[in-house]
């Protein structure tokens, strides 16, 4: 083993600095690097931009939902909460009131919903100022706010719209006092969803003793919490997770995923490929070394070996390289930002990348079994090499 590597060692850095060998396994090393960390970084991207959208949807929208199917209020006195929290799991279930209204301000005017909880989410990205909802009080998104040119401590008119529960629905006007804004990155929410107190929603939809739905939280996984609720819940109500309500998002991400890991991985292949021409190109360079081996006693195998270490360590070190480069890309990226986006667009205002270590380990042992493999097809001729024939062509 130790001499394998002397031999390895020597050819990647020869005190010739002219050598052939040693220029042509550096570019391999610096064209496998690139091409793993263009790999790299685009899985981190869409692991990163999946994470953030699920992060803020969840949080937003909560777990689950659990609704009429007719999309009728559902009255408090079915006592759907207890059902829920008598099925055992670690949840928290809390009541909402869901309804379309337009929204005033001098002579701006704007279509929103209404969403009536008990109290807001409260993670750092999401509120901007308040997160505590006064009984009387509205707060509204930072897009909304800036189109109706409203501060806080200013007073808007809501006014509930027709297609909120018409057995329940009297049209009437309702002067709020904004109190506070969020701002989700979302363009959706911020410029569609308000939050008022869950009294206060009852009173602007006529709802008294009724409520949209449930909205239940909890720690555990969301498909065993789903399994569990459905033997207790039945006809007319049904669930809803987050992932329901936006599967069309994350369609689109599971569509694009496959292309784009293909295109990069065939970047990352072409760079092995290279190995397997660098290393060829190697084996005719030292052919009179191979013949001085072979006629000292080294087995044809043996030299085969020494060839097949260094392309095994040149995808050892691209691979390093590539993924440590990456590392550092997606650290300085999620702390400065370097990559914006256009909110209004893409639900955020930078990409965000997450590094997964399992995939780097993962990446790290196909790219030295894929780069030793490549070296198997050139190195197959030295088998076949004869010490006369090399020392007299040299």
């Amino acid at each position: 083993m130790k001499l394998y590597l002397q031999f390895v060692l020597r050819y990647l850095y020869p005190k010739s600095t002219s050598n052939f060998s040693s220029n042509a396994s550096i570019l391999a090393i610096i064209g496998l690097s690139i091409g793993l960390f263009a790999l790299i970084l685009t899985m981190s991207i869409i692991k990163g931009f999946e994470g953030v959208l699920e992060q803020k949807l969840s949080s937003i929208d909560g777990l689950i939902r659990v609704q009429n199917i007719f999309g009728k209020p559902i009255s408090e006195k079915d006592n759907l909460d207890s059902l829920l929290y008598s099925s055992g799991l670690e949840i928290d279930v809390k009541p909402y009131i869901r309804g379309t209204a337009m929204i005033h301000k001098g002579k701006h005017t704007e279509g929103i919903i209404i969403e009536g909880v008990n109290k807001i989410p409260s993670q750092s990205f999401f509120i901007m100022e308040e997160n505590i909802i006064n009984e009387d009080d509205i707060i509204l998104g930072q897009s909304l706010s800036h189109a109706l040119n409203v501060e806080i401590k200013d007073q808007v008119i809501v006014t509930p719209l027709i297609n909120a529960p018409k057995e329940f629905i009297k049209k009437k006007y309702n002067i709020i006092e904004v109190s506070g804004l969020f701002k989700s990155g979302m363009q959706e929410y911020d410029k569609m969803i308000s939050f008022v107190s869950i009294d206060k929603a009852k009173r602007i939809f006529e709802m008294d003793g009724h409520v949209t739905g449930y909205i239940v939280n909890s720690n555990e996984k969301m498909e065993d919490v789903i399994k569990v609720l459905n033997n207790f819940i039945s006809y007319p109500y049904y669930l809803e997770s987050w992932k329901d309500r936006h599967h069309v998002i994350f369609e689109w991400i599971n569509i694009q995923r496959l292309p784009i890991i293909i295109i990069f991985g065939l970047i990352a292949l072409v760079a092995i490929t290279n190995i397997m021409a660098t290393i060829s190109m190697i084996i005719k360079e030292k052919n009179s070394q191979i013949g001085i081996l072979i006629s000292q006693g080294m087995k044809n195998s043996d030299i085969r070996k020494i060839f097949l270490f260094q392309g095994g360590i040149i995808g050892l070190l691209g691979s390093f390289l590539g993924s440590i480069n990456a590392y550092l890309f997606i650290k300085l990226q999620n702390k400065y930002k370097l990559i914006t986006l256009p909110e209004d667009i893409y639900f955020m205002d930078y990409v965000p990348a997450v590094f997964d270590y399992s995939i780097f380990f993962l990446i790290l042992i196909i790219t030295l079994i894929i780069s030793i493999i490549a070296t198997l097809v050139p190195t197959k001729s030295i088998l076949k090499l004869q010490p006369s024939k090399l020392l007299v062509q040299d």
